[in-house]
């Protein structure tokens, strides 16, 4: 990812006609984008019945929440291993479903959550793209339509949301939205709170929101420690700010978790047992454990080992050391004034990719926000191969997935595959050759995007202040 720097040589130009790309970027060109995207969105999620299983628990989460209330959700014995966040949204659902049909919610009205999620990423692309691209690169290409397209168009994210039926939209929409809000323009308490309670929401709706926290913490420590140290500031203001930031995401999740009768003190239990649930080393996904074998256990009696290492402590040891690095990365970028939004969206693209390479326990859909994040970058060409090869990846552990446990659901669904091709590309046995190989190729790309990203980033910052 050190290809060219130059302005005219980054963004994307295409061979479109002036006026064709004028008209994309202008209001009218875009509404039709977005039309395009949700209505092969909606057509999609007519014609596919979703992940058996992921579908129907939601629709049983949402029944259950009407019928018994926040309160009496969570019970011993009862499997729900979603923080809070995501079941206001299916306790909407659910209320509005009993008032138009006195059914639980349709198939349908459960997809339209992440599906209207997925335009509202596709905006934030498109805002974050037009700030992280000189006004001079926005003029020569379609450089906002391009990141939203690389949202609305992209075949990984349709099928998350419009045919499996997952969410995973929601916390790519939070988390971007928290970036947008703390990054992306002046340093102001009432933006920073926003930001943080947004992430706040993110973290209570998947705990994977915490992989955007390292390089979002580095932005705001060297805002007030360097950038705005003055005698104006006293340690003792900024202190104080801090505190305050802290409190208010803490009283969020708390909040949050609050009527479901999670107390704080109970906060950390449960997210750790919703994380121990599956001690696996790879649950699908295609990273590096996945290259050593599926569904095997990572700690404990019969534990993968590594060296005498068990999987889950070399995983999460090399995970640590790996953000750390991105986090002193991160700090020598904003030195060298790369823009805070670029650092912070793309320090948390760079951790999710570790986290997907290294950590044990990852499913295959863990690689959504990563895919998410880069199309900001799109006026950066190093950055739009990035968006490309993870792209694909992300969409064979997808389709593989989602093939595979249609064929295995109790009634089988619709597996929207040719078999003879799936069976060539994926293998049929549990730890196939190709699986274990597309593995190690997933693994590898993610952990590239991870450590050479941040050239890219710097030299296009050095382009810039030439050119300025």
């Amino acid at each position: 990812m050190t290809g060219s720097t130059s302005l005219d040589d980054d963004t994307p130009a295409p061979m479109i006609g002036r006026r064709m790309a004028s008209w994309i970027e202008s209001p009218g060109g875009l509404v039709c984008l977005f039309a395009l995207g949700l209505a092969i969105r909606l057509v999609l999620a007519r014609h596919s019945g979703g992940l058996q299983f992921d579908v129907s628990l939601f629709r049983q989460w949402s029944d259950r929440l009407v019928l018994r209330g926040p309160a009496h959700f969570y019970e011993p014995g009862y499997f729900a291993d979603y923080p809070p966040g995501y079941l206001y949204v299916l306790l909407a659902l659910g209320k509005a479903s009993r008032v138009m049909s006195g059914e639980p919610p349709s198939l349908a009205l459960l997809k339209l959550p992440a599906i209207i999620a997925d335009l509202g990423v596709a905006a934030l692309a498109l805002l974050l793209a037009a700030r992280l691209t000189p006004s001079g690169g926005t003029r020569r290409a379609p450089i906002r339509a391009t990141a939203a397209a690389a949202i609305l168009l992209n075949p990984g994210l349709i099928l998350v949301s419009a045919v499996w039926g997952q969410v995973d939209s929601l916390l790519a929409l939070l988390v971007l939205a928290g970036i947008y809000a703390i990054a992306a323009g002046p340093p102001r308490v009432l933006r920073e709170a926003c930001g943080v309670g947004l992430l706040a929401i993110a973290f209570a709706t998947k705990p994977q929101a915490l992989l955007a926290l390292p390089a979002i913490v580095v932005v705001l420590a060297r805002r007030y420690l360097v950038d705005g140290a003055s005698a104006s500031r006293a340690w003792s203001t900024i202190v104080a700010r801090v505190g305050l930031l802290v409190v208010f995401a803490v009283a969020v999740v708390v909040a949050m978790f609050q009527p479901f009768g999670v107390g704080p003190t109970a906060i950390p239990r449960f997210y750790h047992d919703a994380g121990s649930l599956y001690s696996l080393t790879s649950l699908w996904a295609f990273n590096a454990w996945g290259a050593a074998g599926f569904y095997r256990p990572d700690i404990g009696p019969g534990a993968v080992t590594v060296g005498g290492i068990a999987a889950f402590h070399l995983g999460l040891t090399a995970f640590a050391l790996g953000t750390i690095a991105v986090a002193a990365r991160s700090w020598r970028s904003l030195a060298r004034r790369v823009d805070e939004s670029a650092v912070a969206l793309f320090g948390a693209v760079a951790v999710m990719c570790l986290g997907f390479a290294l950590l044990t326990r990852m499913h295959e859909r863990y690689l959504y926000l990563a895919v998410a994040g880069l199309a900001p970058f799109v006026g950066v060409r190093p950055f739009r191969w990035a968006l490309a090869i993870l792209s694909v990846c992300f969409l064979l552990n997808l389709h593989f997935v989602y093939v595979f446990y249609s064929q295995h659901s109790s009634p089988p669904g619709d597996a929207w595959t040719i078999q003879p091709v799936y069976d060539v590309v994926f293998g049929t046995a549990k730890d196939a050759w190709q699986r274990k190989a597309l593995s190690m190729v997933t693994a590898t790309a993610c952990l590239a995007v991870a450590c050479r990203g941040w050239r890219s980033l710097d030299r296009r910052a050095d382009a810039i202040a030439r050119q300025s």
